[in-house]
């Protein structure tokens, strides 16, 4: 059974929060130093306080039933079911209780202590304020009549971490019977200190079972172990037989260990002593193991003078691993970062607060450390050329519907303070709240000045290596039609035809070489579409005579409608008709049928080029219009990988969309779309 005697000791020494309540109308009765100062108050203003004016309306309803039951029932401490308070700094505590006899008035009250929940220390805290602490203790003093009586609580103190009770642990507390210093100081001795804790043992073990942080009392300079529970042998891998031991007997391996500096520093400074992190080498099962704690010294006073300390130790191993894997892994992703040259930028969408790193800052020509801005830093120092089409990205990005929030764009800078025009690619994401409206938009940025610059060279060369290719076809081309008209004044029949077979080859080499030169042009941006109305059908039919004149043993069908009036680049169309139509034919068996066809879909015409091929394989129709891609297979069908992709900047740059569907094996279905008439 507690009683009020045994308690007043226990509660004048633990380091913990305790109060007393009356279980029927919750109303506080005492409580001790630790608690005021956690409450930032004195006794007289919590006295007039119950258990919800201290931890929030919102308790467990039957919290009443409970303490009515423990002040029938229970004479060991429990923990009190759902209790978890809403208050700051009461949410950070567990809370467990006890029945208390003997009170002042003769009736029974309940004892609640808070023990702190486990947590990682990752500050060192300052130690309490002597007169600050000595004004708790004296408050203390005055916790219902008679109860001080035959003890000289006001010589015995604790040193406590601000804002921390200390934390005890659950499992078995073992205590030491023996070996007890004695001091005569002021005529009080030590035996009578540890006498009373002896004389609240069962209490005090009961309540060290219920806390879930591993502890340890030792006594005097030679740090005899005289209390653990079983977490704190478990930590330390060792049993009970380390009871009565000073600590170079009970943990042997500690000699030369910096944990043993910090154990005598608190010892004989009398001061609280928090040290987080320190590493501990341990030996459990026979081999010596290496452990992170986070450890609390709070030393035990009689007269100032300190007798012994109560220690408390949270394993935080794991949480040292881990922390130093995730340094590890940003350090490798720091040095990827470094050796690619990415840069990085973090913009809050909401504050329109934006945040660029030192490479970020340089590729676009800024040398300061200053807070960049959006329009300022980013869109100012866009190539005017490319502003236009990065804000219309932009405004897509930030639409989750359209683009999930994916960012994949190149464009060009003007340098702000060097003036210097720089590629960059840029990849990110954005990201949204609940209603879709963008919150953050993170990203990377890389420059590809070198790469954009061997690309123009080579585009250079392609365009060189074009004309000069047309100069001598140009001239072959003259005397082929040259030889065409005198054969034909000749009626030469058999020389006729051989001249028009060289003329049909002729055209597909000059085809072949505008091709080239339409992709130099086109990546150099020198390419022109030359938007005129003009009547569509005129050209479907155009480009099937043509087609039918150059090859044999296919049958391409027209199949047309009404008149249709577009708005488009003529010549351009042309080369996409002859491309596709090209393409149905070269992959088909000889004899297959090409079907070309159009329809009118809102505002827009959609024509599609159908063969009955050799198909496509799903997995290479979203590539088929990249530049240079082709599709591996085993045909021995020449071609370089640029038509296609012709044809879909040709349709991108009348604002139309080029698609495929294909069955391999069964053939396949280009089909474009394109505005109909608008010059606006």
């Amino acid at each position: 059974m507690l009683t009020i005697t045994n308690t007043s000791s226990f509660i004048t020494l633990a380091p913990i929060p305790i109060f007393v309540i009356d279980p029927d109308s919750l109303q506080l009765a005492y409580a001790n130093a630790q608690f005021l100062a956690l409450v930032n108050g004195s006794l007289e203003e919590i006295l007039k306080m119950n258990l919800h004016d201290i931890l929030g309306q919102n308790l467990p309803p039957d919290i009443s039933d409970f303490f009515l039951q423990l002040k029938n029932n229970f004479t060991i401490p429990v923990q009190i079911p759902d209790l978890v308070s809403s208050v700051s700094p009461f949410s950070s505590y567990l809370y467990f209780a006890s029945k208390l006899e003997q009170a002042a008035d003769h009736q029974p009250k309940i004892v609640v202590w808070l023990i702190a929940k486990p947590t990682l220390a990752t500050e060192q805290h300052q130690p309490v304020n002597d007169h600050e602490l000595s004004a708790n203790l004296k408050a203390v003093n005055e916790i219902l009549p008679g109860t001080n009586k035959g003890v000289n609580r006001r010589n015995i103190e604790y040193m406590q971490t601000t804002g921390e009770s200390l934390q005890l642990e659950t499992e078995h507390v073992l205590l030491a019977k023996d070996d007890v210093q004695t001091s005569e100081a002021d005529g009080v001795t030590s035996t009578e200190t540890w006498t009373k804790l002896e004389a609240s043992r069962e209490w005090f073990k009961n309540m060290v079972r219920s806390s879930p942080v591993p502890m340890l009392i030792t006594k005097g300079e030679n740090m005899v172990f005289d209390v653990i529970n079983g977490p704190m042998l478990n930590l330390i891998g060792k049993d009970s037989s380390v009871l009565g031991k000073p600590w170079f007997e009970a943990i042997p391996e500690l000699v030369g260990q910096q944990v043993v500096d910090e154990l005598f520093y608190a010892y004989r400074t009398g001061l609280n002593h928090h040290v987080p992190g320190v590493g501990i080498s341990l030996i459990k099962n026979g081999k010596p193991t290496l452990g992170y704690y986070d450890l609390t010294y709070t030393p035990l006073k009689v007269n100032g003078k300190v007798i012994g300390l109560m220690q408390t130790a949270t394993d935080i191993t794991e949480h040292v691993i881990s922390k130093e894997k995730l340094q590890k892994a940003y350090e490798q992703i720091r040095l990827s970062k470094e050796a690619a040259q990415l840069g990085t930028f973090d913009m809050d969408m909401a504050t329109g607060h934006m945040q660029w790193d030192d490479r970020c800052r340089l590729l676009f020509g800024i040398s300061h450390s200053n807070e960049v801005d959006f329009e300022r830093d980013f869109l100012q120092n866009l190539h005017q050329d490319d502003l236009e089409r990065i804000n219309a990205v932009l405004a897509y990005v930030f639409d989750k519907q359209a683009s999930n929030g994916i960012y994949d764009v190149e464009y060009r800078t003007i340098g702000f303070e060097d003036k210097r025009l720089r590629w960059i690619r840029a990849k990110g994401q954005v990201y949204f709240d609940a209603s879709d409206k963008p919150m953050r938009f993170i990203g990377s940025v890389l420059d590809i000045t070198e790469q954009k610059e061997d690309e123009q060279r080579k585009n250079d060369f392609i365009g060189m290596a074009s004309h000069e290719l047309k100069t001598p076809l140009t001239s072959i081309n003259g005397y082929l039609q040259l030889l065409q008209y005198l054969s034909r004044q000749q009626t030469e029949d058999r020389m006729l035809a051989t001249i028009d077979k060289s003329l049909n080859q002729v055209k597909r080499m000059t085809r072949m070489i505008d091709g080239f030169l339409n992709v130099s042009r086109l990546e150099s941006g020198k390419i022109a579409i030359d938007k005129q109305q003009f009547e569509i059908t005129d050209l479907l039919k155009e480009v099937c005579e043509e087609t039918l004149t150059l090859t044999t043993g296919y049958e391409v069908k027209l199949h047309l409608a009404d008149e249709v009036m577009v708005y488009a680049d003529r010549n351009k169309l042309n080369q996409v008709l002859q491309n596709l139509i090209g393409n149905a034919i070269k992959y088909s068996d000889l004899g297959s049928k090409v079907n070309i066809q159009y329809s009118v879909d809102h505002d827009q015409i959609i024509i599609s080029v159908v063969d009955q091929g050799i198909g496509i394989k799903a997995e290479h129709q979203q590539k088929l219009f990249d530049r240079y891609y082709r599709v591996e297979s085993d045909s021995t069908i020449a071609g370089f990988g640029i038509g296609l992709y012709l044809c879909a900047e040709i349709v991108t740059r009348h604002q139309g969309k080029i698609w495929v569907e294909s069955e391999f094996g069964k053939g396949s279905t280009f089909s474009f779309s394109i505005p109909l008439s608008n010059a606006s």
